[in-house]
């Protein structure tokens, strides 16, 4: 991976640039950022550009100051992230005899590799195939990585440790890795990736030097899916873009899976409905729809609601200036943005990541759903009466 490579983040890239040329590296860093905005590929292009035998620097002026060359045997080593040196941390279940990061590096090469360096919790939950169980990293995991911290570097000027989704190490595995990032062995740098920093112990937090990254605007974001996408149409891109919001993990995921994230758009534009009505025979049988799309997706339909309420609170006025590429969600947001307003949205957003919280908890989901959807009927009838 190549800064080049990364859509975005320019100044964030030449602040790292800066850091190492001046050789004041933090070796505990933390990226927090937007989902599918690019962290984990910022953090590999950095690991990489620090151990090249021979970076680029490129004239004044440019875009950004430097990269690595990609072509000596250390870049080769860190762009197929088979390097002796390049670790990584990860949420992991056990499986049959799997249960550290370690153990899934074939599948978790095979993905980032696929993805492009753009990842996402639940792709990668999908992808090695764990249904309704949720990742963690572990005491044995963390255990397990400090251990081989204690050998001398193989090749590398600099070892690296990513922690991807830092918010999922296991409360009582964080005391394990925080002396290390408090004062890590020489030649090492650790760099945590994480979405939610209020998910994150504070104890963790004071010991890392924190960068936020950004999501793509529109114009990076297509040009890194027709880098990608070439043979797709420009209209599909755009299309991609337009559902992502910013998310190029979600765009790929439109490109890859269209009819999947259609399905949701169509389930969330029926859920409206319902709980328009209020009728409890149609919420019932919606619940039970919901209940047996298995917990990741569940989690993923209620952020996308979220997202879809706050669409229509911004769409509001403006609904006439919008461009919309699925004509369903302009027949229906045309409708739809009057009932999310100031004096409602925070409830509606509120009242979504709290059922995100109780799914996660392995709450029942046919009563989480259906107590949500009465609840944003009643809000949406109050609504009504007004009129």
């Amino acid at each position: 991976m190549r800064f080049k490579d990364i859509p975005g983040n320019e100044k964030v890239i030449n602040k790292l640039i800066r850091a190492a040329n001046d050789q004041r590296i933090a070796h505990s860093q933390m990226f927090i950022g937007p989902p599918g905005g690019g962290k984990l590929m910022i953090a590999l292009a950095y690991a990489q550009f620090l151990n090249c035998a021979a970076p680029i620097k490129h004239p004044e002026g440019s875009v950004l100051l430097a990269d690595s060359c990609g072509e000596c045997p250390s870049c080769k080593k860190f762009a197929s992230f088979e390097h002796p040196d390049l670790h990584f941390l990860f949420p992991v279940v056990k499986i049959d005899k799997k249960e550290l990061s370690r153990d899934y590096m074939p599948e978790w090469r095979d993905y980032v590799g696929r993805k492009h360096g753009i990842v996402n919790i639940n792709s990668w939950y999908e992808h090695i195939q764990v249904e309704n169980k949720q990742g963690i990293i572990s005491v044995d995991d963390i255990s397990d990585i400090l251990s081989r911290l204690q050998y001398k570097n193989h090749e590398a000027r600099i070892k690296v440790i990513i922690v991807w989704m830092v918010e999922k190490v296991q409360y009582n595995a964080a005391p394990k890795i925080l002396k290390t990032l408090e004062e890590p062995a020489d030649n090492t740098l650790f760099i945590l990736i994480a979405e939610n920093p209020d998910l994150i112990l504070p104890t963790i937090l004071s010991r890392v030097q924190t960068t936020r990254t950004e999501a793509p605007d529109m114009q990076q974001s297509f040009d890194f899916l027709r880098l990608h996408y070439p043979d797709n149409p420009e209209n599909e891109l755009y299309d991609a873009i337009y559902n992502s919001e910013g998310n190029l993990e979600k765009a790929y995921d439109y490109l890859q899976n269209r009819d999947d994230v259609m399905m949701i758009s169509e389930f969330f534009r029926n859920w409206m409905r319902v709980c328009f009505s209020l009728k409890g025979k149609d919420v019932f049988a919606l619940s039970v729809e919901f209940a047996a799309m298995g917990r990741e997706k569940q989690k993923l339909v209620l952020a996308e609601s979220a997202r879809r309420f706050l669409n229509g609170f911004h769409i509001g006025e403006e609904i006439k200036k919008m461009r919309f590429y699925n004509p369903d969600d302009e027949k229906f947001f045309s409708k739809f943005a009057a009932f999310t307003h100031d004096e409602n949205l925070n409830f509606f957003y509120e009242r979504l990541n709290e059922a995100i919280f109780q799914v996660e908890r392995n709450g029942n989901p046919k009563l989480i759903f259906t107590d949500l959807s009465f609840d944003i009927g009643r809000i949406f009838r109050q609504k009504r009466l007004q009129h």
